[in-house]
């Protein structure tokens, strides 16, 4: 028998569906999509007068003059005629960054605040040790000749643009290792003097002997990176074959087991499997990497996500899982980050956001941490201060679909329908597939407040039969995620029956489901009796009533 909510729903025909296509954003769509976000009606300042990312409710006080012994790491320019060669660049900036970062007289600037750093490849030397307030800088290009990959790296004195170092590396057998170790040693020793022998050896340590296998865990680390469901699922073929090289290979297990967290986190379904399946396979491989190594920071974060999904409202071995990443490695933004979700999950607020603050404070320009307080503000009816954070969000990453959509709803509560819009619409032009169906719901939202009922209805209805929704296993049961999104949206157009079902169809009734019901969008069917039995029946172990 098919459930009321869904028979509902199904009366709304193919025809009713709109899909508006994905723009890939190269060559002149970047001016284009510049344009666009340059066109967001967004504040053009923080709160305390400073121009965004607003990354505290008071400024910030920078240091004068850098740190003698700042560097930051430029990404490095891929000259290959094959982008495919785009992971190799990647990687090595990725890696020389992290292997300076083990000298701890070093002062490394985050990754994420080079890499989100806008019109570096413009601006001079001096400008740049300006802005990224250090003392050196280090920049690459990585060029394909014939079978050979060729490599040049330089370190330049940030005041005056000199060159301190330089060295190319002529590559056969795809060395990259070597390549990072060789470059790493050199920038250390001439900005720090002679290394430490412990410092030496943090540089030198090598994850894996094999070329080739290292080679692959970078392709899979550069799709792991986009955060979409095909992107993540071809990060997983990756690391599987970086370990038939290399069974030993610790760090590709760890990220295998992170890649299925993902999975699990977001509901994707990996080649076609259920999300149980997805679940007992990311365990499987955290328990083999920390059998191999249980002092890998990250692969104690993997088992942490998992371990959240496991045994979703007892949350104590998550955290205990979380706390030993962290003890390993504090300066593990993703880790920091992941935690501040899971306190928010047990009703723990304020920690969640000072951890999620953690996560900003080593990595400033980090979207998804900056969003998640965003997120919470809202939840919390602190909407000028979600649009703080959401603003910062946009300014790191002009492309975040889930800050548009969130910020759309910010802009709703506070009466602002044309920016809320706006915001929807990008929303929607940027969420990938899997997503779309929660910027369809913020849109819905939109038009409910702008009095156009009907039109989100038949969008909400659109929505709710997205496959996207749909958890697997039970017949019409619905990812929490998608639950709580519907039931906001069917709330808002006064259908607090279908809300309430959706609410009641979410599978597994459990914390990341409890942690959204505080959302504004529910409190018309907050007193309602059912409502509260889903309350209780998702509530985590011991949290407060």
């Amino acid at each position: 028998m098919t459930p009321p909510l869904l028979t509902c729903l199904c009366r709304v025909g193919a025809a009713g569906f709109s899909r508006m296509p994905l723009r890939l954003v190269t060559g002149s769509g970047l001016a284009a999509l510049l344009l666009f976000v340059t066109a967001v009606p967004a504040a053009a300042q923080c709160p305390d007068g400073s121009p965004p990312p607003c990354t505290r409710p008071r400024a910030v006080a920078r240091a004068p003059t850098p740190a003698p012994t700042s560097v930051a790491v430029l990404a490095f320019e891929n000259l290959s005629p094959d982008s495919a060669d785009a992971y190799v660049a990647e990687g090595l900036t990725e890696e020389i960054a992290a292997r300076l970062g083990q000298v701890e007289r070093l002062v490394v600037t985050s990754r994420t605040t080079v890499r989100r750093l806008r019109d570096a490849a413009t601006m001079s030397p001096p400008e740049l040790g300006r802005t990224l307030n250090v003392s050196y800088l280090v920049n690459g290009r990585v060029r394909r000749v014939g079978t050979r990959l060729r490599v040049s790296v330089e370190l330049l004195r940030a005041s005056t643009g000199v060159q301190v170092w330089t060295n190319q590396f002529d590559l056969s057998g795809e060395d990259l290792l070597g390549v990072q170790e060789n470059v790493a040693q050199a920038v250390g020793t001439a900005i720090a003097g002679r290394l430490l022998p412990g410092e030496r050896a943090s540089i030198a340590a090598r994850p894996t002997r094999s070329a080739a296998a290292y080679d692959l865990l970078l392709r899979g680390n550069y799709m792991l990176g986009q955060r979409t469901q095909q992107s993540v699922a071809g990060a997983v073929a990756e690391y599987e074959a970086a370990l038939r090289l290399d069974p030993g290979f610790t760090a590709a297990r760890s990220r295998i087991a992170y890649a299925y967290a993902q999975h699990v986190n977001w509901g994707w379904s990996y080649s076609g499997l259920p999300l149980d399946s997805s679940l007992a396979r990311g365990l499987s491989a955290a328990a083999e990497a920390l059998r191999a190594d249980s002092t890998v920071s990250d692969a104690w974060m993997a088992l942490a996500l998992l371990r959240s999904f496991e045994r979703p409202r007892d949350l104590a071995p998550a955290r205990v899982a979380f706390e030993r990443s962290l003890a390993l490695d504090p300066r593990n933004a993703e880790a920091h980050s992941q935690y501040g979700v899971l306190l928010q999950r047990m009703g723990e607020h304020e920690a969640g956001s000072r951890a999620t603050l953690r996560a900003v404070d080593i990595d400033p320009l980090r979207p998804v941490s900056l969003r998640d307080l965003g997120f919470r503000a809202y939840h919390e009816r602190r909407y000028t201060d979600a649009l703080r954070w959401l603003d910062s969000a946009l300014v790191a990453d002009p492309t975040s679909w889930f800050s548009y959509a969130d910020r759309a709803r910010a802009r709703v509560a506070l009466g602002d329908l044309a920016g809320a819009r706006f915001d929807a619409e990008a929303a929607l032009r940027f969420a990938p597939p899997g997503s779309r169906y929660w910027s369809e719901v913020v849109m819905a939202l939109v038009e409910s407040r702008a009095g156009d009922t009907a039109a989100a209805r038949s969008r909400l209805a659109r929505a709710a039969v997205d496959p996207s929704v749909f958890a697997g296993g039970e017949a019409g049961a619905l990812t929490p995620r998608a639950a709580y999104m519907l039931a906001a949206g069917f709330a808002s157009v006064g259908r607090g029956d279908l809300a309430l079902e959706a609410l009641e169809r979410a599978r597994p009734l459990a914390a990341q489901l409890w942690s959204y019901l505080d959302a504004p969008e529910l409190d018309t069917i907050r007193s309602d009796a059912r409502f509260r039995r889903v309350v209780e029946a998702s509530r985590p172990l011991n949290t407060p009533r």
